[in-house]
């Protein structure tokens, strides 16, 4: 596979990733992992019933009722959306817009796969393995965590 395929489609990897998330981002359902479910699993039976399932989405959904009327409306999903979308749309534009020009051109694109891969590909072979990826993804959390738990300290 030549490398300019290839860098087309983690370009599109990347921007269906940033958007994927958007719409289902807060909507209630049920754990795809085992790891989610028994975090969920409050009295550890097992199972998960509406209380166990309802708690948290329903604290987060009702946070959108702008108005405080006990109904979340079109209008306050679509303004909720509106800001997530921008907010995304800043932080793809401060990661990968180098010149900040508030556009991406492929050459940008290009140094930033580049950039992932070699902050990943931790044993120097020139490509990244699902391992080298998953502990890139793993020390990104990571850091952020120690970010927010910094930022959270000198709030206090």
């Amino acid at each position: 596979m030549n490398s300019n395929l290839i860098v087309k489609m983690l370009a599109v990897s990347v921007l269906a990733g940033t958007t994927a998330g958007i719409a289902v981002a807060r909507e209630p359902g049920l754990p795809r992992s085992e790891r989610t479910f028994e975090r969920l699993d409050a009295d550890k039976n097992g199972q998960l019933g509406t209380d166990e399932l309802e708690a948290k989405p329903a604290r987060r959904f009702m946070r959108l009722d702008g108005d405080k009327d006990g109904r979340v409306t079109r209008a306050e999903l679509e303004d909720w959306l509106n800001r997530l979308a921008a907010r995304r749309i800043d932080r793809i534009l401060e990661r990968m817009d180098a010149d900040k020009d508030a556009a991406v051109t492929t050459a940008e694109l290009h140094d930033y796969i580049a950039g992932l891969v070699l902050a990943a590909d931790t044993d120097k072979s020139g490509g990244v393995t699902l391992r080298e990826a998953q502990d890139y993804h793993a020390a990104q959390r990571k850091a952020r965590a120690e970010a927010r738990k910094a930022a959270n300290a000198t709030r206090q």
